[in-house]
């Protein structure tokens, strides 16, 4: 056994560190290899051989189906209904180098994994119209969110959207009465200058005159008195 300390003990664990972050992996066998050519050096080998031919279609169902649950859990958990990028939401998730990894199920690639997740509606892909054709989205630029359908999710989303058309509805009651307010003003000023001028004319003396002056305003004009004219007795 090697020290602790040694140089080849670190430079064994050092290794080890970086095999997590590979995706050479085989779920059948359960190894992690360096390289391209050590996972095609594996999967010729007689255990991996032997291995792969126990495997049946409902395992390779039973390891996409995890995939996918384990995929959902880690999105819902760290990131809920946010937008983030594909890439960056998968390269998190393999992190953990007990997870179900994608070459053991029958997804091919990421892209096709997260338009099958849009399709059955569990997440929903956002800025995809910025790529012209489905064969040139890149996963790093593509944004995905988590659609929470739970029950208690979708309850609160009703109580929001009930807060919120109440409130749309007090703001149009506010709007209404103040107009209303505006309005009954404005017919009160109207009211009060045409009571003046009645007043005015019901004042006159017998034999007097009334003036009415229109401005460009169309408003109706003061009443003024007119004296009638004395007779000049030494004319």
């Amino acid at each position: 056994m090697s020290d602790v300390t040694s140089a080849k003990y670190l430079n064994k664990q050092m290794k080890a560190k970086g095999l997590q972050k590979l995706r050479f992996y085989c779920q059948v066998c359960q190894k992690q290899c360096r390289d391209d050519n050590g996972f095609k050096s594996h999967i010729k080998s007689p255990s991996h051989l032997r291995n792969i031919s126990n495997v049946s279609s409902e395992d390779i169902t039973k390891y996409t189906d995890q995939f996918e649950k384990d995929f959902l859990t880690h999105l819902r958990v760290n990131h809920g209904e946010k937008p983030i990028a594909a890439n960056k939401v998968y390269n998190e998730f393999i992190q953990d180098k007990d997870h179900i990894h994608m070459n053991a199920t029958q997804f091919t690639s990421l892209s096709k994994f997260i338009q099958h997740l849009s399709k059955e509606g569990k997440i929903k892909i956002r800025n995809l119209e910025d790529f012209a054709h489905s064969e040139d989205v890149e996963m790093g630029h593509l944004l995905i969110s988590y659609i929470d359908t739970s029950g208690s999710n979708a309850l609160h989303k009703q109580q929001l959207e009930e807060i919120e058309e109440q409130e749309k509805s007090d703001r149009d009651v506010k709007d209404f009465l103040l107009q209303k307010q505006i309005a009954a003003g404005a017919s009160s000023s109207t009211s009060e200058a045409a009571a003046s001028e009645i007043s005015a004319v019901e004042s006159l003396a017998p034999g007097e005159t009334i003036a009415l002056s229109i401005s460009s305003t169309k408003k109706i004009g003061k009443v003024q008195k007119k004296k009638k004219p004395r007779k000049n007795v030494f004319s």
